[in-house]
Formats: structure tokens, sequence, C-alpha cells
């Protein structure tokens, strides 16, 4: 998909042809823009730049041999070939005629990406939506996602340049760098422990817990006398009353 790939159709009785893309969910091209946004924001700190100076810092040092400059060149001219501000044309333009009008509105796909990045998805950039008004969402979002997708190949590929780097001992940063966690993928949190139950509060007063390992005192009971066999054999002893509706929970 970086590489804008379309498939051509054919009527032959109408004569007439058809360009098709298929594109994912706009929910999924979102969340991997907002993770690469920051590698393409000059104050961040993670921008490419920042990195491919620090990166040539410790290769210069090391004096590695010259392809490996190479690749660090070659990798770094692709990460600039990326012009959020530029009207290049990256894979294809849009013309839009419109009735009443001499010319055409023109727009290129590079326009029409980074205005779906920073309008429809940041809303930050209300002059590039105004740019793109006449062309929709829907244009936008088929020139961003492609460009979001090839962000992402160079991203991967810098990221296995480090790790090459890295384990050649030209890249002085510890394991703990690629290994540290940076998605969950296990949603449902289980944490086993002792809870306790208490009078619902009034007012604006917090609720006061005492500190781990001390008493919580006669007005905390614990959950499984008021929910579960021990509150069902204490409900029947009493005549089968309820336990509370609402409560305080620690």
């Amino acid at each position: 998909m970086a590489h804008v790939t379309m498939q051509v159709g054919f009527d032959r009785v109408r004569n007439t042809q058809v360009l098709i893309q298929e594109l994912p969910p706009e929910e999924v091209v979102e969340s991997a823009a907002a993770r690469l946004r920051p590698l393409i924001l000059d104050e961040d700190p993670t921008h490419w730049g920042k990195f491919f100076k620090a990166v040539g810092y410790f290769l210069h040092a090391a004096q590695v041999p010259p392809p490996v400059l190479d690749q660090l060149k070659g990798l770094k001219a692709e990460w600039a070939a990326i012009k959020p501000r530029s009207e290049v044309l990256r894979a294809y333009e849009v013309h839009l005629s419109t009735e009443g009008s001499a010319e055409p509105e023109r727009v290129t796909d590079n326009v029409l990406g980074f205005a779906w990045l920073y309008g429809d998805v940041v809303h930050s950039d209300a002059d590039r939506l105004a740019r793109t008004r006449s062309f929709g969402v829907r244009e936008r979002f088929r020139a961003a996602a492609p460009l979001v997708a090839h962000i992402m190949v160079l991203t991967i590929a810098t990221l296995n340049f480090a790790r090459i780097l890295h384990a050649q001992g030209w890249l002085p940063v510890t394991d703990e760098v690629f290994d540290t966690p940076v998605v969950v993928s296990d949603t449902t949190f289980r944490h086993e422990g002792q809870i306790y139950l208490g009078e619902p509060r009034t007012g604006d007063d917090p609720v006061v817990v005492p500190p781990p390992g001390q008493d919580l005192g006669e007005e905390w009971v614990p959950f499984h006398q008021m929910f579960g066999p021990d509150a069902d054999a204490a409900n029947r002893a009493d005549g089968g009353v309820a336990p509370p509706a609402s409560t305080d929970t620690a």
C-alpha cells in the first residue's frame, strides 16, 4: 500500500476503465498515524532528523566501513523526501471541475494526505482543511493511507537499521531500548487481593483508608461476608436480609 497500488478494471461494453484501491478502515490508519506523527514533527524529541544526527555522530566516531555510512545517507534521504508542507506529487494529482469555473481546482496527493493527518485526525490545522475542502474527507483519506503506510515502512527500516548497528557495537545504547514493551496486547486486568466494603459516605469529605498493613476497623467488612457463601448463610439466619445496594469499596 505504501507504493499506492491500484487495480485497473475494464468494461468492454461501455469502453470504460475503473481504478480500484483497497484501503484499511480509517480507524486503523488513524491509530498508525498517531504513533508515527511524532517522527515527523521538528520539535518532537523523536523526530527522524534527530535520530540520524545522533547515529551519524556515533558511526563517524566508530569509523565504520563506508557502505554503512552510505546506508545511513540513503535512509536519511528517504525520510527527507517526506515533506509535510510541500505540494510535491507523490503518486497522483486530483483535478476537480465545477460549473462556472474557468480552470479545474488541482491538488496533489501529498497535500491531501497531510490535510487528513493534521486536519481531520489532529484537528489542529484549519488552513489545510480549507485548502482541500472541495475534495472532501474521503479524498483526503485516500491520499493519507498510502502516505501513512510509507512512513510505517521507513520506520520499520530505520528500527532494523538501528538494531544492526547495535548488534555490531556501533550504537552504544542499552538492550532495554529494544526490549521495552510499547503495546498492550492483553486488555484483561486481574488483580488478586482482599476487598472490603463500607457504608456509603455523604458530603464532600473523601473516604479515608488506613495505610496498607493496618487494620481497617469495624466499619469495613470483608467482601465475602456481604456477598458469597458467608453472606448467604448469614441472610438465611437473619430471615433473608439482603446486603446493602450501595457501598464504599477499599
